[in-house]
């Protein structure tokens, strides 16, 4: 390298380092006295911004970084040098990963932003690894758990990766693209606004005005493209992070720890959504969500199998303890709804009409059955789950597989044949395996199992209404339309009984982000996901995530709980998959719902 060339590069290695070493140590401030593990990770973001900046030959920047801020700690002496190197080793790992994925690090397509989320994710790893080795070793801090203290690693590293190092290289990058001053003046008035909102919700203590922020991030984002995206995401991470500091705002936890964790989890649903939204604003063609390829349907299935297990396995248990079932459907519904319209609001109906045009008239009879379907679903599964054991709760829930396959039959569609005989008996199998205590069997008796199997029949009707409205019409009306059926039949349910929310639910701080990641990423994920995979795989495939619900939801509990899974559980696990895989199978090659995939099915 020439001398220049080093000189250069020695010049980058030291502001980045005295960068880093700067922000860590404030992110000392963070952490509980003692602790070595800081709520709000922020350096990491700006360490991964500046190897993708930089190149990751800066990485020794890291190193000197790390170890002038570890004293800030109160914890250096031999746990030092490792901590510091996993740091280094998440921050190169994800800077490769991100690179790796072929990602544009403008963050115009959503394509982009789910390859940053991913390599995150990857880069996450050593850190989860050396918390668990330490914790094993040293123990975890008092009054918290191991799982939630790990969690608390892993979150907050991925959560400084996206939101800061996000931020920091989208506005790096796009420092010289124009913008025209009407558009930007709207930009700005639209940040302004959530600023105020955020500092109202976080800081104040207005909680009511959550839905109100969630709305107009969802409009600045889509409205200003990825800058605008990136900007609203900081000031929502900020204004949250001073609420976490001060022992407040919609988190829960009597430990740092706990709102910490509760936080990361909000501010980084809020943050990847608002990235996707401004990758739609950007105007980019590749951006329409129309029908995916076989393969990244069958991975939108892994992910929204991921996202329902983790919100039912986790946090929805934990909810309905503290919220009335019907307040916690229609807070969540309506939390989707707000995001939905939002997105439309912000990248404009034009697309969206355009898609309803090539559609026919009864798009909306389906799409408001798919509502009526996902209402009924959410309400059966909160009351099995508030009745029996969470684990059995799960599993009946997740029957809607094998309900779609026992219509076909009943239909004639799909003949009784050996291979369906015994998928049926390899399920009920894994059933009996996975649950726990005296197996599936136990309490037949009870409603809770009964609500149980209506919630899998409800799933059921939603996914083939979901099939047949996406023939037609685009995703963005769908969803649309769904979810405020669904928030218009809780709504009338909670009148009924007189369990309307009122202003104390929003301000309760151990419930708003709880009840945020249910609404957003229990419901609104998997829907979303759901309905742009069901035009190539057809609903008896894509009710699959469903079934991957209970495995993910038993493991992620256990986890949570810090109890060990079972060999049968384990057992269990595999036949539910192998079972559901084969019934599918049966159910696609004689019915043939298989690839529907055509240029009527897609939209924006």
């Amino acid at each position: 390298m020439p001398a220049i060339g080093w000189a250069a590069w020695f010049l980058r290695l030291v502001i980045l380092a005295v960068a880093f070493g700067g922000v860590d140590a404030l992110s000392s401030l963070t952490s509980a006295p003692g602790s070595g593990i800081a709520g709000i990770w922020v350096p990491g973001g700006v360490a991964l911004a500046g190897l993708l900046l930089g190149g990751i030959s800066l990485w020794p920047a890291i190193v000197v970084g790390g170890l002038a801020a570890a004293p800030a700690y109160g914890v250096l002496g031999a746990s030092t040098v490792p901590v510091v190197l996993a740091n280094t080793a998440a921050v190169v790992i994800a800077a490769w990963a991100i690179r790796r994925l072929g990602t544009d690090l403008r963050l115009g397509r959503m394509g982009d932003v789910a390859r940053f989320l991913l390599g995150s994710l990857v880069g996450a790893v050593p850190m989860g690894l050396l918390g668990v080795t330490s914790l094993l070793a040293l123990g975890p801090p008092e009054d918290d758990p191991l799982g939630s203290v790990v969690s608390l690693w892993l979150l907050s590293t991925v959560t400084g990766f996206v939101v800061v190092g996000g931020a920091i290289t989208v506005l790096w990058l796009r420092r010289r693209s124009p913008v025209p001053p009407r558009r930007l003046a709207e930009a700005v008035g639209l940040l302004v606004v959530t600023a105020a909102l955020a500092y109202g919700v976080f800081v104040v203590g207005w909680s009511g005005l959550t839905l109100v922020l969630l709305l107009a991030a969802s409009v600045v984002a889509a409205r200003g493209g990825p800058r605008a995206a990136a900007l609203a995401s900081v000031i929502v991470f900020s204004f949250a992070a001073v609420a976490v500091l001060a022992g407040g705002g919609p988190f829960g936890g009597e430990s740092l720890t706990g709102r910490s964790l509760t936080y990361q989890t909000a501010v980084m649903v809020m943050a990847v959504g608002m990235q996707g939204l401004g990758a739609l604003g950007s105007g980019e063609a590749s951006n329409v969500p129309g029908t995916p390829g076989t393969a990244m349907a069958i991975g939108l299935l892994v992910a929204g199998g991921l996202a329902l297990g983790l919100a039912e396995g986790v946090v929805t248990p934990e909810v309905i303890l503290l919220v009335p079932k019907a307040q916690v459907t229609l807070i969540g519904l309506l939390m989707g709804l707000v995001v939905v319209a939002g997105a439309i609001a912000g990248t404009g109906l034009r697309g969206h009409m355009h898609a309803l045009r090539r559609s026919r008239g009864r798009w909306w009879i389906y799409a408001a059955v798919a509502g009526i379907g996902l209402f009924a679903t959410e309400e059966l599964f909160l009351m099995s789950l508030s009745t029996i054991d969470t684990t059995r709760a799960i599993v009946l829930a997740s029957l809607a597989p094998v309900i779609l396959l026992i219509l076909a039959m009943a239909r004639r569609e799909v003949p009784l044949t050996a291979t369906v005989i015994g998928s049926l008996a390899v399920v009920l199998l894994g059933f009996y395996a996975i649950t726990p205590g005296e197996g599936w069997l136990a309490g037949l008796g009870s409603a809770g199992v009964w609500f149980g199997i209506a919630s899998s029949a409800s799933a059921a009707v939603l996914l083939i209404a979901l099939f047949e409205c996406r023939r037609t019409a685009g995703t963005g009306p769908t969803i649309l339309v769904s979810f405020a059926v669904g928030a218009l039949c809780a709504l009338v349910l909670c009148a009924a009984i007189g369990a309307l929310p009122g202003p104390g639910v929003w301000g309760r701080e151990d419930v708003i982000g709880a009840i945020l990641y249910v609404g957003i990423v229990g419901t609104l994920v998997p829907i979303v996901l759901a309905t742009w995979a069901v035009p190539v795989l057809g609903a008896a495939w894509v009710s699959l995530f469903e079934v991957l619900a209970p495995p993910i939801a038993v493991v992620a509990a256990l986890a949570w709980d810090g109890t060990s899974l079972g060999a049968w559980q384990g057992l269990g696990i595999i036949l539910l998959l192998v079972g559901v895989a084969l019934g599918a199978r049966a159910h696609s090659r004689d019915h043939g719902d298989g690839p529907l995939a055509s240029p009527s099915a897609a939209g924006p």
